[in-house]
């Protein structure tokens, strides 16, 4: 079978696709991927995959999309493909349209987060479900990873349930991501920081986009530096917000405290040094793997009630859930668990035990190939 993955940015094909690919390759199927043209699509290509490369970009604009199309339409009719996976929104609704147009044998949306998704107006959610809608007649199956996406295809979305097909995300690498009682090198971190040895770290890792929460995060810690000098945070991500996110800093005072360090390769050197993970998001969510990192370092989580955050916290087990857009819940709930020491270290317990048992990547790739496999039996048997 020739496989090919599409998403708008290599970065998700390379940072999450890749151990499916690998997998399927390994089983003797043809894969490629069709993607940006970037460091990303690069690192593909040094994988030994061929990569195909589109022009999408983050536009709504009718003339550049159906240049996409085109363009897409000619790369599927080359490669020949039996079986097309769309990830992300805007590539998933290029690939379905052109994959339409040629004729593919198979299919797939594999939703990471449809844009759908609470916490939106009603006008941007009933637009994106208008549009959802109408692309779903186009696809053989959807893949979610969360109990809102679920219901919502199962229900609304799809005529026939039983394409629907539920997957427990992309998975988490938890010998690279797992707990350190190694005190030296917590410290060096920190000291490499420039934070105290005794500080209680907050760490954040989220693209600096305001629907990560990274603006209602930044308010909440400007609420608690102010009565509590011991207590830091640390922002991790690129964004076009990182300027923005500096500039109020200095406004606020907050630059000793409250850290926006920019990207970061390193973010399990910094889950190791850190104490409670936190992640304030209303964004589009599937299944947060940021969150899945730090429970499988073993720490605690503070996250919102929010699409995909829920399929992954446990309130009060491994964490805690506040509101969207709520800095006063934010800041309550870190100033709860930065107070109480056994409490962290029993949910940090429990999220390493949840992780290890319902989201290691390996099983969670052994899912996605075996769901991926039923699609196109099913779709042989139509």
């Amino acid at each position: 079978m020739r496989i090919m993955h599409l998403s708008r940015a290599s970065l998700m094909l390379h940072h999450f696709v890749l151990p499916v690919a690998q997998r399927q390759r390994e089983e003797g199927h043809y894969v490629c991927f069709c993607g940006s043209n970037d460091v990303h699509s690069r690192q593909l290509q040094a994988h030994g995959f061929d990569v195909f490369v589109h022009g999408l970009q983050r536009s709504l604009n009718v003339f550049l999309l159906a240049r996409e199309i085109a363009r897409v339409r000619r790369i599927l009719q080359h490669s020949r493909i039996d079986m097309l996976v769309c990830h992300s929104p805007l590539g998933a609704g290029i690939g379905r349209i052109a994959a339409g147009l040629v004729g593919v044998p198979c299919v797939v949306y594999f939703a990471h987060g449809l844009p759908c998704a609470p916490g939106q107006n009603w006008l941007k959610w009933g637009f994106w479900f208008f549009i959802e809608k109408a692309l779903s007649t186009l696809a053989h199956a959807v893949i979610v990873m969360n109990e809102y996406d679920e219901n919502l295809c199962r229900t609304r979305l799809y005529r026939d349930p039983g394409r629907v097909f539920r997957v427990p995300g992309m998975g988490v690498d938890v010998h690279r991501f797992r707990p350190l009682d190694d005190i030296a090198k917590q410290q060096a971190v920190r000291q490499g920081l420039g934070i105290p040895p005794d500080a209680f770290i907050v760490l954040c890792s989220a693209a600096l986009i305001p629907q990560k929460g990274v603006f209602v995060l930044q308010e909440a810690a400007s609420h608690i530096i102010k009565r509590n000098k011991h207590i830091y945070f640390l922002l991790a991500g690129q964004g076009p917000c990182e300027g923005q996110l500096r500039r109020e800093n200095e406004r606020l005072g907050l630059t000793k405290q409250f850290k926006v360090l920019g990207w970061r390769s390193d973010v399990d050197q910094l889950l190791y040094a850190s104490d409670l993970f936190v992640l304030p998001t209303f964004y589009f969510e599937g299944l947060p793997v940021s969150i899945l990192e730090a429970m499988a370092c073993g720490k605690p989580v503070v996250a919102t009630k929010h699409r995909g955050c829920e399929d992954a916290v446990v309130h009060g087990d491994t964490g805690l859930l506040v509101p969207i857009r709520s800095s006063d819940k934010l800041s309550q709930a870190i100033l709860q668990l930065a107070s109480d020491a056994p409490l962290r270290n029993s949910m940090g317990d429990a999220g390493r035990l949840r992780v290890a048992a319902r989201f290691e990547k390996s099983h969670c790739t052994d899912i996605i190939v075996a769901t991926l496999k039923e699609i196109w039996r099913m779709t042989e048997e139509a």
